[in-house]
């Protein structure tokens, strides 16, 4: 994936332009001649080079290159001097760019940024980089980007763009993503959207170095101009596998995923229920399949099997309400949490709160699920301005990235402030 526009080429056909009209008004000189106050100085040109220049020079604006080729190598043979050889490159440059002759521009830009005389050095350098960069000479791409950044290039945007791209195929991604963030910020400062194909750039290339801090990141900063249905779904997606979850990390994930309404068809509730069941939680399976049944996302008769198995531990295990005179009268919270996660499984929201609470208040359990998964119940009850307060409270990663994609839904559908990114 490239997000390095066009303007490369738009530029180097502007260079041509300038170039030719430029060369014109010196080439006719035949001896050196002092210029009027305030002129630049004539350029010395030789006789036999000044022919063979005007010759290409005009064929070129009638765009017959094969004429001004044969001109202009003859009057390249001719340079006995710094003023012919610069204006031979004014000539070589715009020739070569028609031509796409990138040999002939390197040699013709060069030659033109060694020269005090020219003026736009910047757009030279930048073009001198691009041509780097399709060649995939990717150090001095970056080289001539950087020059280019130091004489004041002004397309800022496509210049950052190139250098974090160029950054990218030097597998250095962290580089490529501190110049991205550049372009992203510069975008949000002119209150101009930031194209979406940036934040999946910037996704994918964090996924691929398995960096899951920075795929979370970039991820919600996509969700905060891009909060649509198919944006959530894979933005939990993608974390998830680059997260690498464990079971417990992957049903707290898919709860949120259905608080979000992205579970999309039948094999996401195959997934997730089998993950409820798989670590006891037997009623989040059977709600679940009968969610996504009602939903019409299961086949009436779907997972019936699953279903089968989980109505099944259900009856052994008995009602959840039998469960909790143990909860209260346990030594520590462990029994009030796990019954906290039976109920919530169940979307028995305020029963699941009163018994993750408990949970805490006697102490003894991880305190980051915990406060996770109270602050997903504090959800389904509702209560969502308590709800962030406990998602404020997990701290550790991965729990805490769930957490922030949790507050970052809040703030989108009116219960709080916005996560930092």
């Amino acid at each position: 994936m490239s997000i390095v526009s066009k303007a490369a080429l738009t530029a180097m056909l502007a260079l041509g332009g300038v170039a030719v009209a430029t060369a014109a008004p010196a080439a006719p000189v035949q001896k050196q001649k002092k210029g009027k106050e305030g002129e630049a100085p004539a350029l010395k040109v030789g006789e036999e080079f000044r022919k063979a220049a005007m010759a290409a020079q005009t064929a070129l604006q009638a765009n017959d290159l094969a004429t001004a080729e044969t001109q202009l190598a003859a009057a390249e043979a001719q340079v006995k001097n710094d003023d012919e050889k610069y204006f031979a490159a004014q000539l070589r440059l715009p020739l070569s760019a028609r031509q796409k002759n990138n040999a002939g521009m390197k040699t013709a830009i060069d030659t033109l940024i060694a020269d005090p005389r020219t003026a736009d050095k910047a757009k030279l350098a930048f073009v001198r980089g691009d041509i780097a960069r399709q060649e995939k000479d990717y150090q001095g791409a970056l080289r001539y980007f950087q020059q280019a950044q130091q004489l004041g290039y002004s397309d800022t945007e496509n210049l950052t763009l190139s250098m974090a791209q160029t950054q990218f195929d030097l597998k250095n991604t962290q580089g490529g993503i501190a110049e991205l963030e550049k372009a992203v910020q510069a975008k949000k400062a002119a209150n101009q959207p930031v194209p979406d194909a940036w934040y999946d750039l910037a996704v994918a290339k964090l996924y691929a170095a398995k960096d899951s801090a920075g795929v979370s990141k970039w991820l919600r900063m996509q969700l905060n101009d891009y909060p649509n249905a198919k944006n959530w779904r894979r933005s939990l997606l993608v974390y998830r596998d680059s997260a690498q979850l464990d079971n417990q990390g992957k049903l707290d994930l898919f709860r949120l995923m259905r608080v979000t309404k992205v579970l999309a068809d039948q094999n996401d509730y195959a997934e997730y229920g089998d993950i409820a069941y798989r670590v006891g939680l037997p009623f989040e399976t059977k709600s679940a399949i009968e969610e996504g049944r009602a939903q019409g996302k299961i086949q009436p008769t779907g997972l019936a099997q699953l279903l089968n198995d989980a109505n099944t531990a259900i009856k052994t295990e008995g009602s959840l309400a039998a469960l909790e005179p143990k909860a209260k009268s346990a030594p520590n919270g462990k029994a009030a949490a796990q019954l906290a996660d039976a109920y919530l499984g169940s979307a028995n929201y305020a029963k699941a709160v009163e018994f993750y609470k408990l949970g805490l208040q006697k102490g003894g359990v991880d305190t980051e699920t915990v406060n996770l998964r109270l602050g997903n119940a504090l959800v389904g009850a509702g209560n969502r301005a308590e709800a962030a307060t406990a998602f404020d409270a997990v701290k550790t990663a991965p729990k805490a990235e769930i957490a922030t994609f949790w507050k970052q839904w809040l703030a989108a559908n009116g219960g709080g402030a916005a996560p930092a990114n």
